[in-house]
């Protein structure tokens, strides 16, 4: 390139970056007019670019697609499950927590205690828990939950006990309705499998006012159950030949137990008698 053209290039130049640079109206309509100029090279640019870009990128596998949904819903489904499982370990501490509360709260001697099995054909009338004998669990030992008297311990194994729920009709309380004087017989009934029995409350008296939803309780006679047990409620009263009897709901809900509260009674032990007594001497419980 010789200098003539060199200088001629430098010239243009200059002249094109005065007037971009500028902003004087003469400036503006020059660059409207270089830009108008070029536009078409602009886009056409643009387009090549576009086309140039989509035929690169990667094409979209819908085998691969596919796999990655799947892989998602398998995630999806494992978040659910873990999700649950921490549901359930929060509900299972917090029912641990008020079987601990109640347990501190009441004033008896107490073995927890897990039901391990159930039968359908006697449903109502027992279940089986995992303490026994060698646990210090005795026949005929009061067992409750935080919601009332569950029933009675029968037949003991080393590590097993038979429970009779309140709800059989071999298993029987002497109770009484709260705010009355009527005192009876509680003692569950056979019922169909399907049908949640009711208790019935015998011996009361005929005409006796008793007002549904009362509270029945045991009333410690016959040296079994404690007093003041919550056994149910009253549905209604009905008046028999010679006697009343009262239709009683049962304060537990014994479709749903899985922990319960063995109930250790004092038995009174009779003790030998010191060599220093007199023989004639009665011997003190």
């Amino acid at each position: 390139m010789n200098k003539l053209n060199l200088i001629a290039l430098l010239i243009f130049v200059a002249g094109l970056v005065c007037i971009f640079t500028l902003d004087t109206p003469t400036a503006r309509k020059i660059q409207g007019a270089t830009l108008g100029f070029f536009s078409p090279f602009i886009h056409t640019s643009a387009a090549i670019e576009r086309t140039t870009a989509n035929v690169m990128a990667p094409s979209l596998d819908p085998k691969a697609l596919k796999r990655d949904y799947d892989n998602m819903l398998v995630q999806l489904e494992r978040l659910r499950i873990i999700q649950q499982k921490y549901n359930q370990v929060i509900e299972e501490n917090s029912k641990l927590r008020q079987l601990i509360d109640f347990k501190q709260s009441i004033p008896f001697k107490m073995t927890s205690a897990k039901v391990i099995r159930r039968n359908s054909s006697t449903w109502w009338n027992s279940l089986i828990i995992d303490k026994g004998s060698l646990d210090g669990i005795g026949t005929d030992s009061p067992v409750i939950t935080s919601g009332g008297l569950v029933g009675k311990t029968s037949t003991l194994a080393s590590h097993m006990a038979e429970v009779i729920l309140l709800t059989d009709e071999l298993c029987r309380v002497s109770a009484r309705i709260d705010g009355t004087l009527e005192q009876g017989i509680l003692s569950g009934e056979r019922a169909a499998l399907d049908i949640k029995p009711d208790l019935r409350l015998r011996f009361l008296s005929m005409n006796a006012v008793i007002h549904a939803g009362a509270d029945v309780y045991s009333t410690g006679e016959g040296g079994v159950f404690p007093k003041d047990l919550l056994l149910g409620r009253v549905k209604r009263f009905e008046n028999k030949e010679i006697t009343g009897e009262a239709i009683i709901e049962p304060a537990v809900d014994f479709s749903t137990i899985e922990h319960v509260f063995v109930i250790e009674m004092q038995s009174v032990v009779m003790t030998e008698p010191s060599s220093e007594m007199p023989a004639t001497m009665p011997v003190k419980p």
